[in-house]
């Protein structure tokens, strides 16, 4: 019994130690595809713009394709179970960070806007550093550029926000990424108090 105690210990602090402690601020809540909640605080990604939850795109077929809830599994893939670390440049009319996050040294807005399933924010003469990453993804027709679609911005003027919604569905699939990343981070927490005693 002993033995199977100590194992335990040793796996638990491993994990641990493999694992920064620094950055994630609680579980990660994904509302779409380039907003999201960490602990209490609210993020939008700084310079792109991601389907709405709801929206639609259409594919090379003309076929209508969910892009907005494929927007948002995209990026609970990106994000996975690393701890996501942010940098708030502004805070929004909604109260929202808007943010330069990172997740394992990787920016999640250039790594949406290079996957194909965010655009760039357009501002004016003011450059974009994620232009040559949507450039990429755009000559590859990867995401919502293998056929055409409304800009996020576009879709939400056409399509007011209905009063009575009560907010994103959530897929099984990513409920699942959720709950494996919830209980990844309490074993984290686990392993930290046994470390700290």
């Amino acid at each position: 019994m002993q033995m199977l105690r100590n194992a335990s210990i040793a796996v638990a602090i491993a994990m641990a130690l493999a694992t920064p402690a620094a950055g994630q601020q609680g579980p990660v809540r994904l509302a779409d595809g380039d907003s999201f909640s960490l602990g209490r605080d609210r993020y939008r990604l700084y310079g792109i713009d991601a389907p709405e939850l709801h929206q639609e795109c259409t594919d090379a077929r003309g076929q209508p394709w969910p892009c907005g809830t494929r927007a948002r599994s995209e990026l609970r893939r990106i994000i996975g179970t690393s701890p996501v670390e942010c940098r708030t440049q502004s805070i929004d009319r909604y109260g929202r960070h808007i943010a330069v996050c990172h997740v394992a040294g990787r920016d999640l807005a250039e790594e949406m806007v290079r996957s194909g399933f965010a655009t760039v924010i357009d501002r004016r003469g003011v450059p974009n550093p994620y232009e040559a990453a949507q450039a990429e993804a755009r000559a590859a027709k990867r995401g919502i550029w293998a056929g055409s679609f409304d800009t996020p911005r576009d879709w939400r003027r056409s399509h007011p926000r209905d009063p009575d919604d009560t907010g994103p569905t959530e897929t099984p699939s990513d409920w699942l990424v959720r709950k494996s990343a919830d209980l990844w981070q309490s074993l984290m927490q686990w392993a930290r108090s046994l470390l700290s005693r």
